[in-house]
């Protein structure tokens, strides 16, 4: 079955190849904007289209456009796609990532030099030969060739947990220069998503450009690629971009807002802006000449109607309509936690677990023990005498057919019993199969690792995941959310599914903290009615059944 994310892809490159050529820019934008719908969407188009639906009832979705998704879901392939290809070289559509070429000069380059790819641009700007283009100046060479140098370290993704130690660090030293007022990193890490491409840092000072020699001064920074009287960029040690950015105070809101994105989140923004008359950029929201919102975030959403949208929400699945509706969710913080899961394999683990439980005032503890350890760590909870109620859960493996892998006797003696799938190479109606056979097996409580996907390197099962998540609801099973920052399984895009189909979520730690897993659960509309950790002793063991 093809992804959402394998149909985007397609649609992207098309119109990236389509600008290239000089295609019709309102066909080329319908593209992009079909491209980041797919991406966003919680709906599994592919499913869409196998069962009839109309494609064209979805915003942004034409008619013409619904006949290439149909194809693409139907064969894997697009002509459209392939057409370009035979005629554009693949390296030419890297030439558009450089500052400073657009489409018109990348074209002009091709067909002049037969520029076909970043070493040859890189070898013709040395020689000299750029210069005899109209409007190849030494400006824009010297651009060109710091793009090429960059974009070597461009597309490198980096976990968010990763990147968490060096943000914080960074604002702190920054905060630390006098005259600095104010430093937000906005950006994908703001929103907490599971991974960042860069780190956007907005900043507030009464002397920007001592605040930049200041801030390229950074222990950790290995190269500076930009200094101007705004913006400042610099590479780190670990090849990480960040963009430091001077702010004027009066229209701090809108540039934090704009700033934090997602870009789709801000073009139906500039959409609703537009309908009211308004203009709205990183300065403030404009009617005509005067300004009529800037100073914060929740200003700049009330002159377009709408309520405070979260960082994390900013995702263009909904919020704004939620926003226009006042039923955005109430999300999930810290504080709403009753109890937490943790995995053990020893002991030590063990009164690790519980000392961080007890120190964090946590009603109750989730023991999750494998098969293999259970009955020592069980007898090891049973013979201590400890002031915070413990939850013996038994993790058991599932395989190809569908089946637990463990004897009926070592099931009874576990609270409740949570399932992770072995990896199994079944086709879509297979592994759905699998799935639902296990969710209907009568001792699974919780579903581990749902998708089996690892962020950045996996996308994880190919499956009916309503079909899944209905299954799951039907039997009152619970699926997990796992805080390990190289997993963070479930996604924040299937959280939101499995949300509204009424599965309940458990939130698993990592290391004894559920930080990262409590992002994604914010980032799937996670409220605190549908987190199994917020629960009281009580309500989780009528839950579990124990």
């Amino acid at each position: 079955m093809v992804t959402n994310k394998q149909i985007a892809d397609i649609l992207s490159k098309t119109a990236d190849l389509m600008e290239i050529k000089g295609e019709n820019p309102f066909k080329v934008r319908a593209y992009r904007n079909a491209a980041r719908i797919l991406e966003n969407s919680a709906k599994d188009f592919s499913k869409l289209v196998k069962e009839g639906f109309d494609l064209t009832k979805l915003p942004g979705i034409g008619h013409d456009l619904s006949e290439y998704i149909k194809e693409i879901v139907n064969t894997g392939k697009f002509h459209k796609l392939e057409e370009l290809q035979k005629e554009i070289p693949k390296g030419v559509v890297e030439l558009l990532s450089i500052e400073g070429l657009g489409p018109k000069r990348v074209k002009q380059l091709y067909e002049t030099f037969g520029i076909k790819n970043m070493d040859d641009l890189k070898k013709y700007a040395y020689s000299g030969e750029l210069d005899k283009l109209p409007g190849f100046g030494p400006k824009l060479i010297e651009k060109i060739l710091k793009g090429v140098k960059q974009l070597k370290k461009a597309g490198i993704r980096f976990l968010w947990a990763e990147v968490e130690d060096t943000a914080n660090e960074l604002k702190d030293y920054l905060l630390e220069f006098e005259g600095v007022e104010t430093v937000d990193i906005a950006g994908s890490f703001r929103r907490k998503k599971e991974s960042v491409g860069d780190l956007d840092i907005l900043v507030i000072a009464k002397d920007y450009p001592k605040v930049s020699e200041y801030f390229i001064k950074f222990h950790k920074v290995k190269e500076v690629y930009s200094k101007g009287l705004t913006r400042s960029t610099v590479f780190l040690d670990n090849d990480l971009q960040v963009d430091l950015r001077a702010v004027a105070k009066e229209s701090y809101g809108a540039a934090l807002h704009y700033f934090t994105g997602s870009k789709s989140h801000n073009i139906e923004i500039r959409k609703l802006a537009i309908q009211k008359g308004l203009k709205i950029n990183e300065y403030g929201v404009y009617k005509g000449n005067e300004r009529i919102a800037s100073l914060t975030e929740e200003d700049v959403y009330k002159s377009v109607g709408l309520e405070y949208v979260e960082p994390e929400l900013r995702e263009n699945r909904g919020e704004i309509e939620a926003a226009m509706s006042n039923s955005l969710p109430k999300l999930i913080k810290a504080d709403d936690i009753r109890g937490v899961m943790e995995n053990v394999i020893t002991k030590e683990e063990v009164d690790k677990a519980v000392l961080n439980a007890k120190k964090n005032q946590f009603e109750y503890l989730i023991l999750n023990v494998d098969k293999d350890c259970f009955l020592e760590i069980n007898e090891y909870i049973a013979n201590k005498n400890r002031d915070i109620k413990i939850i013996r859960c038994l993790t058991v493996r599932v395989d190809e057919n569908g089946e637990i892998e463990a004897k009926e006797d070592l099931l009874e003696k576990a609270d409740f019993v949570c399932a992770i799938m072995k990896e199994a190479e079944l086709n879509s109606d297979m592994q759905t199969k699998r799935y639902i056979k296990a969710l209907q097996n009568p001792y699974v409580k919780v579903l581990l690792r749902p998708s089996l996907r690892e962020v950045l390197k996996k996308e994880g099962v190919d499956l009916d995941w309503d079909e899944v998540f209905e299954c799951a609801n039907k039997h009152h099973k619970a699926m997990e959310i796992n805080s390990n920052p190289k997993y963070l399984d479930l996604s924040d895009v299937l959280i939101k599914k499995a949300i509204d189909k009424n599965v309940k979520l458990l939130l698993n730690s990592y290391h004894n903290s559920f930080k990262y897993g409590l992002n994604q659960a914010r980032r799937g509309w996670c409220e605190k009615e549908d987190l199994l950790n917020t629960f009281s002793y009580e309500r989780i063991k009528k839950f579990f059944n124990f």
